[in-house]
């Protein structure tokens, strides 16, 4: 046999298997399209079953054994579980523990293999939020893998099962950074439930640590629960770590509550040019007018950052833009052009020229053209 008989015989072999193989995904992706059709109709008529069970309190359709081993039954009732609320939420949990649908679930998550499964398992248990699951779930909240440990604290969040509040906020600072974002998020489903535990945890921690309890602040400023303000000032007060005292004010500043203006107001002066930064925004999102001469000396800083954050917050104060114009025709050229961003960025600039086109331009109107460099317009 020569060489391009050869030759032609590896040609011809190495097209036969790719023409089979593409044959092969072709009927792999049909049928995985079909299947998923079929699933699709059945988790419809499902939905439908299911709204009439809670819609009508007696219903006699049948829900046989067989559906509810079903993946789309499993769907239906998920999807119907995030559509109820009330009366109806109690009638869907009744169907989930007639039927052992939440049992099944937590059979499989138990089970040491296979992952998929176990991690299906987790993500519809957490999905349904029943509170018979809560025990399985607490369970898994130190699981080897970290979707399911995630799954686990987000479940147990949705169903508010307030005696998983400390293992869930212990694990802050332990579990790697990306899982314990994910309880942090967590959390914030228990609300206001979650504020003292967490304070707990952060007067307890802060002066060891600072990746958790920052983190367990910054989940205050989710809640929102203005309970979390005076103990947060007395943290600010206490913090030696940066990292701490960067979390204390910018959520003060998130939950906007006056009481906080002092203490920000000293942070705006700390020697750490971060934490400077930070306190400036705080105070633009508190909004108080009283930290309008702050921000003005702020407004002067050496570092940048300060000085854009500065002149961001006094956009946003009654009476700001008066001392951002008075920093435009002022003696320092590094405020006057954080001042100038800060009046472009709130539409300042817009509206100066839309008047000097109608022929009513005002002196700050000129002044600010004439800085951003509108030469041409104002000399028009």
């Amino acid at each position: 046999m020569s060489g391009i008989e050869l030759a032609q015989i590896v040609v011809l072999f190495v097209f036969v298997v790719d023409s089979l193989l593409l044959v092969g995904l072709l009927v792999l992706k049909t049928t995985h399209r079909l299947l998923g059709e079929r699933h699709d109709r059945r988790r419809s008529d499902y939905v439908s079953l299911i709204s009439r069970h809670i819609v009508h309190r007696y219903c006699t359709d049948p829900i046989t054994t067989e559906m509810s081993e079903d993946p789309a039954f499993l769907d239906a009732l998920i999807d119907v579980r995030n559509a109820v609320v009330g009366p109806e939420l109690d009638t869907l949990h009744g169907i989930v523990d007639r039927y052992g649908v939440a049992r099944s679930q937590e059979s499989r998550l138990r089970s040491a293999f296979p992952l998929g499964r176990r991690l299906r398992a987790a993500v519809a248990l957490a999905e349904m939020g029943d509170e018979s699951s809560a025990e399985v779930l607490m369970e898994h909240l130190s699981d080897p893998v970290r979707e399911i440990r995630i799954q686990a604290a987000r479940g147990l969040g949705r169903m508010r099962w307030t005696s998983a509040i400390d293992a869930i906020v212990t694990k802050l600072g332990t579990d790697t950074p990306w899982v314990a974002t994910r309880f942090a998020d967590a959390l914030v489903g228990f609300g206001s439930s979650a504020t003292w535990p967490l304070l707990a945890y952060i007067r307890i921690n802060h002066r060891f640590e600072s990746r958790g309890p920052a983190l367990a602040i910054r989940t205050l400023a989710s809640i929102g629960d203005e309970e979390a303000v005076i103990p947060l000032m007395d943290i600010l007060e206490e913090a030696a770590d940066p990292e701490i005292a960067l979390a204390a004010v910018e959520t003060l500043g998130a939950l906007g509550s006056t009481l906080a203006l002092g203490r920000i107001r000293e942070a705006a002066s700390s020697p750490d040019w971060r934490i400077r930064a930070k306190a400036a925004t705080a105070l633009g999102a508190i909004g108080d007018p009283s930290s309008s001469p702050v921000l003005a000396r702020t407004l002067t800083d050496l570092n940048w950052w300060v000085r854009r954050n500065s002149a961001a917050a006094l956009a946003q104060i009654t009476g700001g833009i008066d001392h951002l114009y008075d920093a435009l025709n002022g003696p320092d050229p590094y405020a006057a052009d954080a001042a100038a961003e800060a009046l472009a960025d709130t539409g300042e600039l817009v509206a100066a020229k839309r008047r000097l086109e109608d022929e009513g331009p005002t002196v700050r109107d000129l002044a600010l053209l004439g800085y951003m460099g509108d030469r041409a317009l104002v000399s028009r």
